[in-house]
């Protein structure tokens, strides 16, 4: 994995990385326990979904499939993930959302409602829609924890971290966290790819938020973020960088 081997070269010559990823690295809460998935609840995500999604090197996937699995553990109905093309619809997968999300089965997590322009993780398909990424990207990101080479050094922020930098010792050298580009304003020039703008910016700013003693008050998330939801997101949920704190 060309990101594994990155990180590890980084980490070689003494340097601490923070590498940010955009898709939720979490589910509200409430999802693990009735999608099947045992152990504490973004450990389990993390290990059930790797279980379950297959990724080919032709991009072949199965998210579609799982999803709709899912959906009958959790619903036994098209319910909480929507959203595919028509021909892959099927009696617990709909190509549009059918049903009210509640407080047992939310629509968003708390980060996400710092962030209205965010989309929710369980819509897969169609403009804006990052519910795919997750569970595609999610058996990624356990991969590169996992990793041999990487395990001793990596953890996963606010999970492993809670919410707040990364304790002062010398044995982590890779922080994995969620970020969205689309928190910043970003305008792409007429020969340039929206995407590259988005990720040069977002890094850029965290580099210069880094360097004027900011990126701390980031990784501590809102100060007036609640104790229940501070640990619903250390738990279960996760949290984007930068929600509640950029100006």
């Amino acid at each position: 994995m060309e990101i594994a081997a990155i990180l590890k070269d980084l980490s070689a010559k003494g340097q601490r990385v923070l590498a940010g990823f955009d898709f939720p690295n979490g589910y509200p809460a409430g999802f693990a326990r009735p999608a099947g998935f045992q152990g504490p609840a973004w450990r389990a995500v993390w290990d059930g979904l790797d279980g379950l999604i297959r990724d080919g090197a032709d991009n072949g996937n199965n998210r579609f499939e799982i999803a709709a699995a899912l959906n009958k553990r959790i619903s036994g109905r098209p319910f909480p993930f929507w959203g595919c093309p028509g021909h892959r619809q099927s009696a617990t997968l709909s190509a549009r959302k059918t049903h009210a999300y509640d407080e047992k089965h939310p629509e968003r997590r708390h980060c996400e409602t710092w962030l209205p322009r965010s989309q929710p993780c369980w819509k897969l398909y169609t403009t804006g829609s990052v519910g795919s990424q997750s569970l595609m990207g999610i058996p990624v990101l356990k991969a590169l924890h996992d990793a041999p080479e990487l395990a001793a050094q990596t953890l996963v922020w606010p999970f492993e971290t809670g919410l707040g930098p990364p304790p002062h010792t010398r044995s982590w050298r890779i922080i994995l966290a969620e970020v969205y580009p689309s928190i910043l304003k970003i305008k792409a020039g007429k020969n340039e790819i929206k995407d590259a703008v988005q990720v040069e910016t977002i890094a850029r700013h965290l580099a210069a938020r880094d360097a004027r003693g900011e990126l701390a008050g980031d990784l501590r998330g809102p100060d007036n973020l609640s104790t229940q939801a501070r640990a619903v997101a250390e738990a279960e949920e996760g949290w984007i960088l930068g929600a509640g704190t950029f100006d």
